[in-house]
């Protein structure tokens, strides 16, 4: 598994400082250029470990959070008002977004970078490809 979360690793962390480099150049109108991406699981899996401010926003039913999430994650269901429920959201945080398979994440992806967000990542394959890649999950 080590082995296979190495190459990850090393892609992740050349998509993050590839990212604060953009951020730190000179520019005209001194704005951050976003980070909107959907990662793999092993690269979500790295990202928690370098990231400790990272919110990790499960985005599936309540019903279904409680049956198993990823540790940590915080529930905002999607089908209930989502533009909404980010609006208190500090923008310039990192958020990893995840559902059942990654469609639904997708979606929420578009609307925080539509509502100004800087940092957010979609989880690709959603819960299901964390599980298959051997993230943790809490019940």
């Amino acid at each position: 598994m080590r082995n296979a979360i190495l190459p990850a690793a090393v892609i992740l962390l050349m998509l993050l400082a590839a990212s604060g480099c953009m951020s730190q150049g000179e520019s005209t109108d001194n704005s951050e250029v976003p980070t909107l991406q959907t990662i793999t699981a092993e690269e979500a899996i790295i990202l928690i470990e370098l990231d400790p401010t990272l919110t990790i926003i499960d985005l599936r039913r309540s019903d279904e959070y409680a049956a198993a999430h990823i540790p940590g994650a915080v529930n905002i269901d999607i089908s209930s008002s989502f533009a909404d429920n980010v609006e208190t959201l500090d923008r310039n945080g990192s958020y990893l977004l995840y559902c059942t398979a990654g469609g639904k994440s997708s979606s929420a992806l578009r609307i925080m970078g539509e509502q100004g967000f800087m940092r957010v990542y979609n989880l690709g394959g959603g819960i299901s490809a964390w599980e298959r890649a051997g993230g943790a999950i809490a019940r």
